[in-house]
């Protein structure tokens, strides 16, 4: 039997017994998955799952199922299920950086950035938003940036523009941030 892929999104109240419901259908399906990404907000839950499933498996016959064992079990959640579409091929090669930007809260920190990101080619991977303080707060970009692109200019004008708006802003190659804050265990 072939196989496809799947992207499955659930949302909703964070409850024990999500991840195991989800896990549990597409596994009674014939589902593998491939990857999986989870995380909590406000208990809030949100998870991605990468799936592949079998071929004469459809995303609204995938939802449905997902939907009465999360109904069985009371979970609280909404599911979406959609073919996995290939990223568009790419030759731009890319280095990861991390940039962190904080200070006090403004619901335009998030907009500004990734909008100087998205015009200048930066593919954002991860970003990671939270407060610092009643009033402060910190977002994380994890981004690629294109290796033609002059990584200072665009420092200096992600600075002036965090600076404009009464924040401080670090940016780091990925490689550097990881090592200095890597964590000894012994």
């Amino acid at each position: 039997m072939s196989t496809n892929n799947a992207v499955v999104a659930v949302i909703g109240l964070d409850q024990p017994g999500i991840v195991g419901c989800v896990s549990s259908v597409l596994t009674e399906l014939g589902c593998n998955i491939e990857e999986m990404n989870q995380s909590t907000l406000h208990q809030q839950f949100a998870g991605i799952y990468l799936v592949n499933k079998p071929s004469t498996l459809d995303n609204d016959a995938l939802t449905a199922a997902l939907n009465k064992g999360a109904n069985a079990k009371r979970l609280h959640v909404t599911i979406t299920t959609r073919d996995f579409e290939e990223p568009l091929a790419s030759n731009c090669e890319t280095e990861q950086f991390v940039i962190s930007v904080n200070g006090t809260d403004r619901n335009d920190i998030i907009a500004t950035f990734a909008n100087i990101f998205g015009a200048q080619g930066i593919n954002i991977d991860a970003l990671r938003a939270f407060r610092v303080g009643e009033d402060a707060s910190m977002q994380v970009f994890e981004v690629s940036i294109p290796v033609d692109l002059d990584t200072r200019t665009l420092h200096r004008v992600l600075l002036d523009r965090a600076k404009s708006m009464g924040l401080s802003l670090t940016m780091q190659h990925r490689a550097i941030f990881e090592a200095v804050h890597r964590i000894a265990v012994i």
